[in-house]
């Protein structure tokens, strides 16, 4: 599984033995398989491991569409996570963008306001634009988040509708279309 790189980050596919450390609350075990420092007060979303866990068993030639860990390259420390919901062109998109694929990211509190969210998910985005030729990208943020909200903005994003998730509320669907990559999105 080929890794992501950046300027200050690496983005690692997260293998189904480290989401399963993840699940167990096993931090150390979770570092000695990533080969990573990963911070104790990392928050993760159990209910996105299992899914994604769950997903990778159903179908392992998805994995470098699913979550990857945000590892800041000089510290070889994890700050975060970003990854696709699924392959492009999933149901749950059909009557959105129905050649889209959608992403989410994460970054942990003390490492926020740092320009780590926008360029993992560039790099993310430019994976799937260079190598599967993905033109169609989506975002869905609650309305109330207006750090998302603003990243969005700031990456060209524009709101498309709305749905109501069984787990998080309200959200807003975000899509942004590429016929090119554009020359300022380099990191």
């Amino acid at each position: 599984m080929n890794n992501l790189i950046s300027n200050r980050l690496e983005l690692v596919a997260m293998k189904p033995e480290l989401l399963e450390a993840f699940l167990a609350g096993d931090y150390k075990l979770a570092a000695r398989i990533a080969g990573f420092h990963i911070p104790g007060d990392l928050i993760l979303s159990k209910d996105l491991l299992r899914m994604r866990l769950a997903q990778l068993q159903v179908n392992p030639e998805i994995h470098p569409w699913l979550v990857r860990a945000i590892v800041i390259r000089q510290s070889q420390t994890m700050c975060g996570h970003v990854g696709f919901h699924s392959e492009p062109g999933p149901e749950e998109l059909q009557d959105i963008a129905a050649d889209g694929v959608e992403l989410g990211y994460s970054v942990a509190e003390r490492f926020r306001k740092q320009g780590y969210a926008k360029e993992a998910v560039f790099t993310l985005m430019n994976w799937a634009f260079e190598n599967h030729q993905q033109q169609c990208f989506i975002l869905s943020i609650a309305p109330d988040n207006e750090a998302s909200l603003a990243l969005a903005h700031s990456m060209g994003f524009k709101e498309i509708g709305s749905h109501i998730d069984e787990e998080d509320g309200l959200e807003l669907y975000f899509e942004r279309r590429l016929d090119h990559w554009p020359k300022e999105w380099i990191f």
